[in-house]
């Protein structure tokens, strides 16, 4: 079972909690490491372009989620080419956590 974590965040010189597995969490802070800039700014980010039907939390989620397919969409053809499935796998024991 994912054990969720609130974690209390600034965005607009306004505090607010936000409540991610520590997966998400960590995608967050790479995804941060990667386009150098702080969590607070992307954060902004997110919340001035999602759809204002959903919160912000499921808005972070969905980014993350284009993000990193973003990423493999240049890594997938080779993995297909390999077909030994390795990360494939290494996904789903992480969903046991």
């Amino acid at each position: 079972m994912t054990i969720l974590t609130n974690r209390v965040i600034s965005i607009y010189d306004r505090r607010t909690t936000m409540r991610l597995a520590r997966t998400e969490w960590e995608v967050l802070q790479n995804i941060c490491y990667l386009e150098k800039m702080k969590r607070k700014t992307l954060l902004e980010l997110i919340d001035q372009n999602r759809d204002k039907k959903i919160g912000l939390t499921p808005a972070v989620r969905l980014f993350e989620l284009i993000y990193l397919h973003t990423l493999t969409e240049k890594t997938a053809l080779l993995q297909r080419l390999s077909n030994d499935h390795k990360n494939l796998h290494k996904t789903l024991d992480l969903l046991k956590l």
